[in-house]
């Protein structure tokens, strides 16, 4: 009879840290949606993990600084007059580790041009001394579709 409250006080306990952990991770995502659409790479920089891996169909980006410099910083400054949507957002909490997935819709102008696009993104984040840190981020949208064979 004594072991039924302890599991069940150890469950509650784990329910608690995971809705701790949750909520947490809900407060910095916010603060790398935030950054992203003001354009603050400073933040969004100290977001990411040292070994932080992004993929976007056949582009890949490691660590850091290629991450960083080559990827998501020139993509953030050459955007003008962002809008950013997210939907079916879904937070998955662990011990150190922790899966958001979402889908978002981004309008704006690229490079001069109009851009629309919507697509489904992937993060995974890890607790580095005590800090959530983005490790991954994975890009998926509609693939341009081939020229049609005049054959």
């Amino acid at each position: 009879m004594t072991m039924l409250p302890k599991v069940l006080l150890l469950f509650i306990t784990l329910n608690s840290f995971l809705l701790a952990q949750e909520s947490d991770l809900a407060e910095v995502v916010e603060k790398y949606n935030q950054a992203f659409r003001s354009k603050d790479v400073g933040t969004i920089r100290d977001l990411l993990a040292e070994e932080v891996l992004l993929y976007e169909h056949s582009v890949r980006n490691v660590g850091l600084e290629d991450v960083f410099e080559n990827h998501l910083k020139p993509e953030i400054m050459e955007f003008q007059d962002m809008k950013l949507e997210f939907s079916d957002v879904r937070i998955t909490p662990g011990w150190d580790l922790a899966l958001v997935t979402r889908q978002y819709k981004i309008q704006g102008k690229f490079r001069g041009k109009d851009i629309s696009a919507s697509g489904n993104e992937t993060m995974v984040w890890k607790k580095v001394g005590g800090t959530w840190k983005l490790a991954h981020i994975h890009y998926s949208h509609p693939c341009p579709k081939p020229a049609q064979s005049s054959e």
